[in-house]
């Protein structure tokens, strides 16, 4: 094989991983949580306003262009904001954190709001890929390796109707790794690098619920007054 079609096949392979990055991410992403069931809840009604989407404008956009970015306006079900609230509602509601939780809450006890500081996850090609004779070498043993990396950070208050807060709540995950895909990769109902971000969005929450537990008597205090 002359160097010219060598070198032609190599940019043929290098232009599938690229291909494969982006099927990695064909099924748009969902914030969704997971967390366990609590032992104690907090007898409040809450009204829960959309958190504000304060994450930097560059993390919904592709980093490169062998990169992806999973919270961009072409890789997400919606809104950010409005798919973080919905999933906090409905796992603090699932999992029993207040007596009741809803959008259009009557007569609350507490409302909750918050602001998104980050909410990103970007899925790309290593590198080290992209050299010719690394990237011959993956693709020969069908080794299309991904780089993962992410970061979830919110910030959650809750208040009085009148407006007194009570208390500030923030929780944070993040991750950089480097992952392959075996032969369940594509029968899996939720991509490996979705359901990575989405285990940071958890932990990010679970940090914000156990903070609340911390001020779970002085929360019923401020409601009974």
């Amino acid at each position: 094989m002359s160097r010219y079609s060598l070198a032609g096949a190599l940019d043929l392979l290098i232009g599938v991983g690229g291909i494969l990055l982006l099927a990695a991410c064909a099924i748009p992403y969902k914030p969704t949580l997971k967390m366990e069931a609590t032992f104690h809840t907090i007898p409040a009604r809450v009204l829960v306003q959309p958190l504000r989407d304060a994450s930097p404008p560059d993390d919904k956009h592709n980093a490169s262009e062998a990169s992806l970015s999973q919270t961009g306006p072409d890789s997400i079900e919606g809104d950010l904001s409005a798919l973080v609230t919905k999933a906090i509602v409905a796992d603090f509601s699932a999992t029993g954190v207040f007596q009741t939780l809803h959008r259009n809450q009557q007569n609350p006890d507490l409302i909750l709001s918050g602001t998104i500081h980050r909410f990103y996850g970007e899925v790309s090609t290593p590198s080290w890929l992209h050299i010719p004779w690394m990237s011959w070498a993956a693709h020969s043993y069908w080794v299309p390796f991904q780089e993962w990396e992410g970061e979830v950070d919110l910030e959650v208050t809750l208040s009085t109707p009148d407006g007194k807060l009570l208390g500030t709540y923030r929780g944070q995950a993040d991750y950089a790794q480097l992952e392959g895909r075996d032969h369940h990769y594509w029968s899996m109902p939720l991509y490996p690098a979705h359901a990575r971000l989405n285990r940071a969005f958890t932990e990010a929450v679970e940090q914000i619920r156990d903070q609340m537990f911390g001020d779970r008597e002085k929360l019923i205090a401020a409601i009974r007054r």
